[in-house]
């Protein structure tokens, strides 16, 4: 049997089911070494730090080659209920610089665990092709513990990144939501906000990155709820957010990604459903200034220049695709771009207004000092306190009015002819969108006016306009065509139309190196000229086993 090629008893392992697989195990080395492989039974771990020596002794050896996927959660210690001491209902210094070194202790442990399975496994086993997935910071607190301990503004920093090993196995990297979020729900596991730099961070330390992903930041929003003990509890105060932001731009600025990042995946509206229930009547943060543009939206423009693909779900403005300045820029091998931007800008104003104008002018309000969470108990905490004791948890009760449903032609013609000019700059692109998706439930202040009835209310559109090169998959085909010779686009857009200016600006996608045949669709089969569904934008990109699409892992 030894004298089999490997090739061979790797062939003929992959027809037999896994309980035959594990008659072979004994037959020969090489037999052992395919039934490990094709069994599936070390492609996955979840890592912890009570079972780091199983980890280790199963992978440092030959099963790192079959290593494909290893989770890894991070959780502070139970707040556990007391009355005798009372435990504090704000987060004061030491304890927020106690969870940066906690979730900082934790991410080492993961590196440096790997990277003994790495150094260990020895350079024939080397380098591996790993999913790496890290979730958020959760913890378990009992319940009596105020509310103010659930809904953290504080985040959660990654100390020192520099010191981490480079782990060059880890070929994607996923950051997820460590629990289901929902501002509704009254759960004892509560999350943390981590410091969007982490992301960066952590792909400084994977040389070998081809992939990267995340998903978060919908708990940055939340809904206009009717009472004022629940706006209180529940909003996410707008210093740290805003810092957050810019520190994640720092990070980008200051070093150097690995040359192999291809593709990403960012989602930074995650849960949707909580980064979109929000009332369109109220004035949102500022979150750019005292910058004079938005950092954040331009390491993001940054961080594009050398990937092939690129899904976004993102509040960015127009520096997202282009800066200030009229320079010439390049994304020489960007083929597949897909942006779901939030109706709200980060200078606070809206990308959106109603049909008749309705908050065309709402405007962002500054941060200052006092857009941050207090480090210690205040007469505002006792009498939201009180008020919760005496009426309950409201958290369930909103009063949301959707609205906005037209664009803004004054923010939101910028934020596309950004778009257009860049996607004009891509070579290499083969399909590309940019949407947004929208709610119409206007409420009772405009239910008269628009004569609402539930038959009306639509929570799942969307506005957007869709490219495809020659040759590629339709964004849909009513109307449209799969694999057309010409450059087609689809303005899913309602009424509203571009100025000639922007329209040509759309025209130069694909001109220089397609040519001038286009196509273009104004009038949805199905929607005529009503807003469209929002499903046919969903999956438009990093959709699994469609023909053209790319699948999200390695």
């Amino acid at each position: 049997m030894d004298k089999f090629p490997q090739e061979l008893v790797d062939r003929i392992s992959g027809y037999l089911p896994r309980d035959d697989l594990k008659h072979t195990l004994t037959v020969s080395s090489k037999f052992r070494f395919a039934a490990e492989r094709c069994s599936g039974a070390f492609t996955k771990f979840c890592l912890e730090e009570g079972n780091a020596k199983a980890f280790l002794d199963t992978y440092a050896n030959h099963r790192l080659l079959y290593l494909r996927h290893v989770e890894f959660r991070t959780k502070f210690s139970r707040l556990e209920y007391t009355r005798d001491p009372k435990i504090p209902c704000r987060e004061n210094a030491d304890e927020l610089r106690e969870k940066d070194e906690t979730f900082t202790r934790q991410i080492k442990f993961l590196f440096t665990t790997v990277k003994t399975v790495e150094e260990r496994a020895g350079e024939e086993n080397f380098p591996g092709r790993v999913q790496l997935t890290i979730y958020t910071p959760t913890r378990l607190i009992d319940s009596g513990i105020c509310l103010h301990r659930r809904f953290t503004s504080w985040r959660v920093h990654l100390l020192a990144p520099e010191s981490l090993p480079e782990l060059a196995s880890i070929r994607s990297l996923e950051i997820q939501q460590g629990v289901e979020y929902s501002r509704f729900n009254k759960y004892d596991l509560a999350p943390s906000k981590l410091d969007l730099r982490v992301l960066v961070d952590l792909i400084t330390r994977l040389p070998n990155l081809e992939y990267c992903g995340c998903q978060m930041g919908g708990d940055e929003w939340a809904p206009h709820f009717e009472e004022e003990a629940a706006r209180h509890f529940v909003h996410d105060w707008e210093g740290p957010r805003r810092d957050s932001r810019h520190d994640f731009a720092k990070a980008i600025r200051s070093t150097n990604l690995p040359d192999s990042l291809r593709r990403a995946r960012l989602d930074f509206l995650n849960p949707l459903e909580e980064a979109e229930n929000i009332d369109h009547r109220q004035r949102m943060p500022d979150l750019v200034s005292p910058a004079p543009q938005d950092p954040f939206s331009s390491s993001l423009r940054l961080l594009s220049y050398h990937l092939r693909q690129l899904q976004l779900r993102v509040m960015a403005d127009e520096t997202l695709f282009w800066p200030g300045s009229e320079v010439t820029l390049s994304w020489p091998n960007l083929e597949s771009l897909d942006v779901m931007f939030h109706m709200v800008s980060p200078s606070g104003s809206w990308y959106f207004e109603g049909p008749k104008g309705e908050g065309h002018d709402t405007a962002g309000f500054k941060i200052t000092n006092s857009s941050y969470p207090p480090l210690e108990e205040t007469s505002d905490d006792k009498d939201m306190d009180y008020e919760l004791a005496e009426s309950g948890d409201r958290r369930s009760t909103t009063d949301n009015s959707h609205f906005r449903v037209a664009p803004n032609d004054t923010t939101l013609g910028l934020f596309i002819a950004g778009f257009a000019k860049a996607a004009a700059e891509m070579p290499s692109l083969r399909e590309a969108a940019i949407w947004s998706p929208l709610r119409w439930y206007p409420g009772e202040d405009l239910e008269e006016e628009y004569d609402l009835h539930p038959q009306n209310i639509r929570t799942s559109l969307a506005w957007g306009i869709a490219y495809i090169a020659p040759g590629g998959l339709a964004l849909n085909t009513n109307p449209g065509e799969n694999y057309s010779q010409a450059r087609q686009i689809w303005w899913k857009v309602a009424k509203w139309r571009p100025d000639p200016q922007l329209h040509d600006l759309f025209h130069q996608i694909g001109r220089q190196k397609h040519g001038e045949d286009l196509k273009e669709y104004w009038n949805d089969d199905e929607y005529g000229e009503e807003l469209i569904d929002r499903y046919v934008f969903e999956g438009f990109i990093f959709g699994d086993g469609e023909p053209g699409r790319i699948p999200t892992i390695i």
